[in-house]
């Protein structure tokens, strides 16, 4: 009997021990939490926006009179060179004044080569005279001696009367002769004096008429809009037949350096709060296969990021569309 009760309560405290074990495995407690660092964890993303490639530096052609666009002689693409001829601002007038001071200024010209001829002509002129009004005078001198001998020797009955009358007659026609041949020279100075007149007065007139030329191809050029600078024409303004002042008074962009580029990029506000000037970037053309060319934001105006870059690739031209792939921490 006491085998039997001792039995009984070995099984009894089996019993428990198997239930209480059941129950445990059916309520296990949860495990406690892991530890965490006191600052929070934000995690690293990417953002890609895209704009149209820019150059950096670009100088601004602009016409320095008023009128309307007569022709272009330059597209946007073009690469061209300082003083090349951009645009013609409405000189069809302007070329006639041109051309008509230029027609004035050869004939001014022609009118001073002449009257410098006429000077030439002029003074051969007056040396010849000069040499015979001389030669005359040296006549003169000698008919004088002559007669003066002769009316000496012809008061002393020493010389026969026909003597004495010829020498005065030779004397007094020398004397003639000399007359004219000094009113000739004086004549032949005076014409030289009046070509030197009409040289002074003709070049006087040539200095004029160059003015005026001047002053037309003055407006003639300022009407002929040129390149300042060597460059790449990457915008053009204005229409032909229209106004100038339409534009602003701006005709075209000239890109001086092709390889330093930009482009203006607009991320949503929750973006731009994460950005700052010279974070880097990538920058990709999605129509050249070029892989990724680094760059840097270089200001961020209101909404809009400006991210410069570097490119020594002449497929990659201003005008452009392109990825920007900024890395946000």
């Amino acid at each position: 009997m006491k085998g039997t009760w001792l039995a009984i309560s070995v099984l009894a405290v089996a019993a428990g021990i198997a239930a209480s074990a059941l129950s445990m495995r059916r309520h296990r407690a949860p495990l406690p939490p892991p530890r965490t660092a006191g600052a929070a964890v934000i995690s690293t993303t990417d953002v890609t926006l895209s704009g149209v490639i820019r150059p950096q530096h670009v100088t601004a052609v602009t016409s320095t009179v008023s009128g309307s666009v007569e022709a272009f002689m330059a597209n946007v693409g073009d690469e061209v060179y300082q003083g090349q001829v951009l645009a013609r601002i409405g000189a069809a007038g302007l070329e006639s004044e041109r051309e008509a001071a230029a027609h004035a200024v050869e004939y001014a010209q022609e009118q001073v080569s002449k009257a410098e001829g006429a000077v030439v002509s002029a003074r051969l002129e007056a040396s010849r005279a000069a040499a015979d009004a001389q030669r005359a005078q040296l006549a003169l001198d000698r008919a004088e001696k002559s007669f003066s001998r002769q009316k000496t020797l012809h008061a002393v009955g020493a010389t026969p009367r026909m003597t004495y009358e010829k020498a005065e007659q030779d004397y007094k026609n020398q004397q003639q002769e000399s007359d004219l041949m000094e009113k000739a020279r004086r004549a032949s100075d005076e014409s030289v004096q009046s070509a030197l007149d009409q040289v002074a007065g003709a070049k006087k007139l040539l200095d004029a008429k160059s003015h005026e030329m001047e002053d037309a191809q003055g407006a003639f050029e300022a009407a002929e809009v040129r390149a300042p600078v060597d460059g790449l024409v990457v915008e053009r303004r204005a229409e032909v037949g229209k106004p100038v002042q339409e534009s602003g008074g701006e005709l075209f962009q000239i890109a001086t350096d092709t390889y330093a580029l930009e482009l203006t990029i607009e991320p949503q506000p929750p973006v731009l709060k994460l950005l700052r000037p010279g974070q880097p970037a990538l920058v990709n053309v999605p129509d050249l296969q070029t892989g990724g060319i680094p760059g840097a934001i270089k200001e961020i105006k209101d909404t809009q990021v400006i991210v410069e870059f570097t490119s020594t690739i002449p497929a990659i031209k201003p005008g452009m569309r392109a990825d920007v792939r900024l890395k946000l921490e």
